[in-house]
């Protein structure tokens, strides 16, 4: 269309307000200055029986603030959509705990969905859950993280039932006032492609600066040391150091293993951490030393660990023997589903989808270890 024949399109002030809204949104994210308020990406999740969880149109909410404000930690990554699924189906059983700590939430998925699983399980009640105990710690490094983080609990209508609880948390700082390393190392915020040299040195010495000074409130790591029976984290082992310092932090963070009652039964689930890694080509030397630290704490056992891509796991869920999940009042839903995860899998070097891997870890005492399977 010419530019003369669109300045005589009649200006419809009904038809062109969508579309200048959406011209302002674009322009928002490009600038990166800006986030637009209701921009939001949404992630289907399923129940075990195959039917739509209940919150969110049937799945979860997340504010993506983009590269320029918060690096790689402004983006919904496949690790954290492969975890929430699992999840939300019972796959990764969280439904039994109280206390969670999601550490580096992201735009975060993994937290509002052990969050909406909390929720549900007080019988439907949502504003007893917080009478019950029942919370989900939400950390991350970066202040303009936290903010999103608030609004997709407003979103997904979490704020309410007083389970969500956005704190600051720098691994190595409580990791050094509580004294699991000897000495602070300095571990740049992970640079990607995404970002030149210059933006990400200014990105980082803005970021330090707001953790300084926000008001988010930030852990404390008094009050924290084995405090929370569920720790869980998705695609968080970018740099070698980080490697190193997160089994420590979570074996801080870990409640003890639960006690028995009279009839030799636990009183309570054993207090876990679950953790979704990406297999990337150009991280394998981070997952080993991941591994090899976890192999050195004493009383965390590894129970399972599987790898998988998205759309693989959908895939086999479907095909489970004994499920109905292929009814047809919403299998083409599910198809369309799984056409997403394809997409989200991706093919980035031709050699299939995106492989992650999913650790699930058991506090237990030295009494009750049958077997330490490590990797």
């Amino acid at each position: 269309m010419s530019t003369e024949r669109w300045l005589d399109i009649p200006l419809d002030a009904a038809k062109w307000e969508p579309v200048m809204e959406l011209a302002y949104d674009m322009l928002a994210l490009l600038d990166g200055s800006c986030l637009p308020e209701h921009n939001y990406k949404h992630i289907a999740l399923w129940n075990g029986d195959g039917s739509r969880i209940t919150k969110g149109d049937g799945g979860i909410y997340v504010q993506e603030v983009g590269f320029e404000q918060a690096d790689i930690g402004g983006e919904t990554w496949g690790s954290s959509v492969l975890l929430a699924q699992r999840m939300a189906r019972k796959a990764v059983d969280v439904s039994g705990h109280r206390r969670c700590i999601e550490l580096g939430c992201g735009t975060g998925l993994v937290g509002f969905t052990v969050a909406h699983i909390f929720a549900e399980s007080a019988d439907g009640c949502l504003n007893d859950t917080d009478k019950d105990g029942k919370t989900v710690v939400m950390t991350d490094y970066l202040p303009t993280i936290m903010k999103a983080v608030d609004a997709g609990a407003q979103k997904n209508g979490l704020l309410e039932t007083g389970i969500i609880k956005p704190m600051l948390l720098d691994w190595f700082e409580i990791a050094e006032q509580a004294r699991l390393i000897k000495d602070r190392e300095h571990v740049p915020i992970p640079q990607t492609h995404y970002l030149d040299g210059a933006q990400t040195d200014n990105l980082a010495a803005n970021s330090a600066n707001d953790y300084a000074s926000t008001d988010v409130a930030r852990l404390d790591p008094v009050n924290s040391k084995g405090s929370f029976d569920l720790v869980v984290a998705a695609d968080i082992l970018y740099e070698i150091e980080h490697c190193l310092v997160i089994p420590r932090l979570v074996d801080f963070l870990l409640a003890p293993p639960p006690s028995y009652n009279a009839c030799n039964r636990y009183s309570e689930p054993a207090s876990k951490f679950i953790v979704t890694v990406a297999l990337r080509k150009t991280h394998w030397a981070e997952v080993a030393a991941f591994e090899a630290e976890m192999a050195k704490i004493p009383d965390l056992v590894l129970v399972s660990r599987e790898d998988s891509s998205i759309c693989g796991d959908l895939a086999r869920w479907m095909k489970a023997p004994g499920n109905t999940h292929a009814s047809n009042e919403w299998s083409a839903d599910m198809c369309a589903d799984v056409q997403r995860a394809m997409e989200q899998d991706g093919d980035e070097t031709n050699d299939g989808p995106k492989q992650y891997r999913t650790y699930v870890f058991e506090r237990r005492s030295s009494s009750d270890q049958l077997e330490k399977r490590h990797p």
